[in-house]
């Protein structure tokens, strides 16, 4: 008698994260995104109503976001009171609604169970690691942060390999809406503030 083989899974069997994709709405309200499951929210942006998926970020990319979290987490002084946490929502709009989540966010201590608001946020950072998110990192959030009045921007560019850190730029807020670029990093990143912190590339991406 011939072996039996298990059945083959249906071609239509789809994974719960596609299937909530599929069933997300063309626009999206602030309501809305608060009856999505949180898991689900951990995988997405939203711009101007719309979802977003995020791409998933490599190894590397993860360990920078978590180093320099650390680093600058360690470094803080009593005073201000600020918290620094990784991939986190970050509300810029409620109407339409418009969230990003970006790789490391400092941001003043607020409320247990308060939303975090873009006023609320003195230094975010974006990781340039995949070729998909040059463009969104280097024009659209730097112009969407500006606007919101986040204090500090740091974007974070990973080599062609993605193995290490090659540069990382410095933006501050200017005027109403507009960054102007203070500082291009290279071996290591001196920051003075929100928080100071002085650290080597090479430990931010070391195994």
């Amino acid at each position: 008698m011939p072996e039996r083989l298990p059945p083959d899974p249906p071609e239509d069997e789809e994974s719960s994260e596609d299937a909530w994709y599929r069933g997300i709405p063309d626009q999206i309200t602030a309501k809305d995104y608060e009856d999505l499951p949180e898991d689900f929210c951990r995988t997405i942006e939203v711009i101007d109503g719309h979802v977003v998926k995020c791409e998933s970020a490599s190894v590397v990319h993860n360990r920078v976001a978590r180093r320099l979290a650390t680093t600058l987490e360690q470094a803080r002084k009593p005073e201000p009171c600020l918290v620094v946490e990784t991939d986190i929502d970050v509300r810029i709009a409620d109407v339409p609604l418009n969230l990003r989540r970006p790789d490391v966010t400092v941001f003043r201590c607020l409320p247990k169970d308060s939303r975090l608001c873009a006023r609320d946020a003195v230094l975010v950072v974006e990781i340039v690691s995949l070729e998909s998110s040059f463009r969104t990192d280097t024009v659209e959030k730097k112009a969407e942060y500006a606007a919101a009045g986040i204090p500090t921007y740091l974007i974070v560019f990973l080599d062609q390999a993605g193995d290490e850190v090659e540069l990382i730029e410095e933006y501050r807020l200017a005027g109403r809406g507009r960054y102007d670029l203070v500082g291009q990093h290279t071996k290591r990143l001196s920051l003075d503030a929100p928080i100071s912190v002085d650290v080597l590339f090479d430990v931010l991406t070391a195994p």
